[in-house]
């Protein structure tokens, strides 16, 4: 795919925020017009404690791409129980029954990205809302718990309840039970990495498994981003978006190399696991991601695991692209999940 053709925006040095000078040339211009209009003037939210980041989320600090579709029509919160008590909200966007019919209509289940650390229901609201809009599906966007309030590992035991809860209600939703899909961007990813692989262990049956620039591996081990095994981090350590001081700031909430008594390995590394029989998967990865290789390794141990697998590297664009919607591979983006939602659930 070209670069989109628009004219390069100018690089300010004093931007607190601004894209290293090394990246100029390899990510597309409309998104580093993007870029510069909406983050290069404000400071990297890695560089602030999470605890102030939770008090001026909603006016300083959250992304321009996060949406409140609550209270509309067809937009429905439910609340679902985690095994240990723990109660949790989970937001179902359904298809306009004019276009899509009465239902019951095939699910996928989606889960945020944000280090474990940041996100809520606003911030895939779009992509939901395209996906149900664009597919016929019920999207049901999962607000599981996050570091540090709560230890790594719990908001994936939100995951799993939200998926065995929407596979045995699923008619109470007006939804097929037999036919759900999962998916999410970067730790959502990991999470349905590990759901996928949970799944096939339990004998739930999954339609598709969305994994986005995910992250299947801790980190923990690495103190550089030399010292990883993966070029792209690296080749990636100054990326707009998500570079490798932010891969710390999030390691430094979550610890998850800190609960290896506590959680399953697989919970830390799914790039670990077993991963014969797990459902069909789509991977897609951004170039200039210093996650990008171990998402493409996760890929190709799912080919070598025979399981059905599509990879897509997007040329030109970092970790989180897919949210900014002006720009073109987004747009591409949002299309090639649509038709691998429309070919899993055969719609």
């Amino acid at each position: 795919m070209a670069p989109s053709a628009v004219d390069p925006a100018p690089q300010t040095e004093s931007a607190p925020n601004g894209i290293h000078p090394s990246f100029l040339d390899r990510l597309d211009n409309d998104f580093i017009e993007y870029y510069n209009e909406h983050f290069a003037s404000k400071p990297a939210t890695h560089t602030i404690p999470v605890s102030e980041i939770r008090t001026g989320w909603q006016h300083k600090y959250r992304s321009p791409w996060c949406r409140d579709y609550s209270g509309e029509p067809l937009v429905k919160d439910l609340k679902i129980q985690s095994d240990d008590g723990h109660i949790f909200t989970a937001r179902c966007y359904y298809p306009d029954p004019e276009k899509w019919g009465p239902g019951p209509y095939p699910v996928y289940i989606n889960f945020h990205g944000g280090g474990f650390t940041f996100g809520d229901l606003t911030g895939d609201a779009e992509l939901c809302d395209q996906y149900r809009t664009r597919v016929g599906v019920l999207a049901i966007d999962v607000d599981y718990r996050l570091c540090p309030e709560f230890r790594f590992g719990k908001g994936h035991e939100d995951a799993w309840a939200a998926l065995r809860w929407v596979h045995n209600h699923g008619k109470e939703l007006n939804a097929i039970p037999e036919s759900i899909s999962i998916g999410g961007i970067s730790a959502g990813g990991h999470i349905s990495a590990v759901l996928q692989q949970q799944a096939r262990d339990s004998g739930l049956s999954l339609k598709l498994a969305v994994l986005a620039v995910p992250a299947v591996t801790s980190h923990a081990a690495y103190l550089k981003a030399s010292d990883a095994p993966w070029p792209s981090c690296s080749e990636n350590e100054f990326a707009p978006c998500l570079n490798w001081a932010r891969i710390l700031y999030f390691r430094g909430y979550s610890r998850p190399d800190g609960l290896k008594g506590e959680v399953a390995h697989i919970v830390r590394q799914p790039l670990d696991g077993n991963l014969h029989g797990v459902c069909p998967t789509i991977v897609l990865t951004a170039a200039c991601d210093p996650i990008r290789d171990e998402g493409e390794a996760y890929a190709q141990k799912l080919i070598k695991e025979g399981v059905l697998t599509t990879v897509r590297r997007y040329s030109g664009v970092p970790h989180p692209f897919m949210h900014m919607s002006p720009i073109k591979k987004a747009q591409i983006y949002v299309e090639d999940v649509c038709a691998a939602l429309k070919a899993a659930h055969g719609l």
